[in-house]
């Protein structure tokens, strides 16, 4: 088994440190954030392809509000991991190739970890696919990071009362300062925690926002 991977982490650790700054990790219920922030920003009806946000520019919006925050616990974003449903390539072809188009684009920024787990279809009618599993995943990893020694803060990126647990289990069993973190307005997990929160307005959504098309309706193969 290579070396290289730990040796990396840990001198990517020693530079940030080396420079006094914090490495910080952000964790993303991606439909979560997404979906409430189109509720919360865009017009009544807009589509949600429309209003998608990329996951690194929250995080960099995280951080950046961070720092704002904590001058002198100065932090450099080291890992983001978003966890997302994904449609599936049978039920839903054109929107399966369209979260496909999205992950090969995010992750060009490597410090971005996306993990997709396929929706949960029902034979109902006019019923929607539903996520089944995403906020055991999201929960899950927050607590390993907060354990794991890598990173000095870890920023929860919800609004899912589902996750409050796992909020105050890595408190009590991680090494990590543990923040929240969402958009204006909106839910905050764990209050009686009091744990650092950190806000994005409207203006942060704008700055977010990843405008690129992925979603096209066109059969797979047809160039008309």
């Amino acid at each position: 088994m290579s070396l290289l991977p730990a040796v990396l982490r840990d001198w990517r650790g020693f530079f940030f440190r080396g420079l006094g700054l914090k490495r910080l990790a952000v964790i993303i219920d991606y439909q979560n954030i997404h979906l409430t922030a189109r509720d919360t920003f865009a017009p009544h009806g807009t589509p949600a392809h429309e209003t998608l946000v990329h996951p690194v520019k929250v995080a960099e919006e995280l951080t950046a509000r961070w720092n704002e925050l904590n001058p002198d616990e100065q932090a450099e974003l080291a890992t983001v991991h978003a966890f997302r449903g994904a449609p599936s390539n049978k039920q839903q072809p054109e929107l399966y190739r369209a979260t496909q188009r999205q992950k090969s684009e995010w992750t060009r920024d490597r410090r971005l970890q996306l993990v997709y787990r396929t929706l949960r279809y029902t034979n109902r009618p006019n019923v929607p696919p539903r996520e089944k599993g995403v906020d055991v995943l999201v929960a899950l990893n927050l607590v390993k990071l907060a354990a794991s020694g890598d990173y000095d803060v870890v920023v929860l990126a919800a609004h899912d009362t589902d996750l409050e647990p796992a909020l105050e289990m890595a408190l009590a069993d991680g090494g990590a300062t543990v923040a929240t973190g969402g958009w204006l307005g909106c839910k905050v997990l764990a209050r009686n925690l009091k744990l650092r929160h950190l806000v994005l307005d409207g203006a942060a959504f704008i700055r977010t926002r990843d405008r690129r098309q992925y979603y096209d309706p066109r059969p797979a193969g047809s160039s008309s």
